[in-house]
């Protein structure tokens, strides 16, 4: 696009995670080289989007499998001989059993690793069952890790992490069995249940969540189980409230920019990916970082990619090409950018299973000139119409 350091900034997460996509996806290619799973369930729709990875994750996802515990435990990294059971576990590294699988069936629509996790989806639900509070929320594992305050802070509570994760699991898994021909009421009554639960705790009589943090309020909005226009605001004055920053973890971030877009929050959105100063990515490149770090105070490894997912977030809100988690993108896929007053041009593609999809606009004076290729004759819809094969011509008028 236009502005260089986007485009720096798309480089530097190809870079790492490239560099990070050998046997399996590691957290750093030179430091640990472990399958961090907490760090592929933030990354794995940015992996899908960005590289023919799916044989890579069907064979890291057996790994997964073939790790759990009798009991339905699972180890916070993969392969393991035995470390990570009792640290570095949970829902926010456990969920990539669920992430990856379902990922791969958006994009693909192979359906086989869904199916073939389906009795593992189930050990695990039943072994989070278990492990409830009184109260009925599972407390254990990773929080929102690695936050500006370098986790001296735990800024959500980790039980709040843990119930969201756990309605997108069940939601995942009845998809699962549905694909299966099973019967998916446990799966959903299980998500309903989890949803009314945080719904009680966390939700006041405003209809804002009760953790004023960036990370517990995109999280209820991104999965749907909070969506009124309280809680949107209250999205809005958290950003604004930090100077348009993030401040949150790897797993806030995951969920923050595809919330600000839910709540129409472009802007704000590319305000925070463009940021100056502490935290922000800018920081990294101005400090000479190649690749994604780890720590957002310049410490510990250079090239992890948990925070990559802001690739995706490119390719979907600026090139618009925007995969919906209810039509998989095998199926069609919706053509919808954002002309962002900053740029003057942007350009994306995504190779799809039915051949690439390009997509180029450029501002002439307040007009766009948008240009869509298209690989088959109603695949690619935009504005509420497919589109023909080849190049499609559009020009928007009136555009700021």
């Amino acid at each position: 696009c236009s502005d260089e350091f986007l485009n720096k900034l798309y480089d530097c997460g190809i870079r790492a995670t490239y560099s990070n996509l050998f046997y399996m996806p590691t957290d750093c290619p030179t430091r640990e080289k472990y399958g961090w799973m907490n760090d592929a369930q933030s990354s794995a729709e940015q992996i899908m989007m960005n590289f023919k990875a799916e044989r890579l994750l069907e064979k890291w996802n057996r790994d997964i499998c073939d790790a759990m515990n009798d009991n339905g435990e699972l180890p916070g990294i993969v392969p393991t001989h035995g470390w990570g059971f009792k640290w570095g576990n949970g829902p926010v590294s456990d969920g990539s059993l669920f992430e990856q699988a379902y990922r791969i069936y958006i994009h693909t629509g192979s359906d086989k690793c869904l199916e073939q996790n389906l009795p593992y989806f189930k050990r695990y639900l039943k072994m989070l069952e278990s492990k409830r509070n009184k109260d009925g929320f599972v407390e254990f594992g990773l929080h929102d890790w690695a936050n500006p305050l370098k986790n001296e802070a735990v800024l959500t509570p980790t039980e709040l992490i843990n119930a969201v994760y756990t309605v997108k699991f069940c939601r995942i898994a009845a998809l699962a069995a549905r694909l299966s021909g099973e019967s998916a009421e446990w799966f959903d009554n299980e998500a309903e249940k989890q949803k009314q639960l945080i719904c009680a705790k966390y939700i006041g009589s405003d209809g804002r969540c009760t953790v004023n943090e960036q990370t517990a309020v995109s999280m209820l909005i991104y999965h749907d189980i909070c969506t009124g226009d309280a809680i949107k605001n209250q999205l809005k004055e958290c950003v604004e409230a930090k100077d348009f920053h993030h401040f949150c973890g790897m797993v806030g971030l995951r969920h923050l920019y595809a919330a600000l877009n839910k709540c129409g929050l472009f802007d704000y959105a590319f305000k925070i990916v463009t940021a100056s100063g502490y935290p922000s990515y800018r920081n990294w490149i101005e400090h000479g970082a190649t690749t994604l770090w780890e720590m957002w105070d310049l410490s510990e490894s250079k090239n992890h990619h948990m925070y990559s997912d802001v690739l995706s977030w490119m390719v979907k809100t600026i090139g618009g090409i925007s995969p919906d988690d209810n039509k998989p993108v095998f199926n069609e896929i919706e053509v919808s950018p954002y002309f962002f007053e900053q740029l003057s041009f942007a350009e994306a593609s995504y190779d799809s299973q039915k051949g690439r999809v390009e997509v180029r606009w450029e501002r002439h004076g307040n007009s766009v000139h948008l240009k869509i290729i298209a690989p088959e004759n109603n695949y690619v819809k935009y504005n509420g119409a497919f589109l023909n094969k080849g190049e499609n011509l559009f020009v928007i008028g009136s555009v700021s």
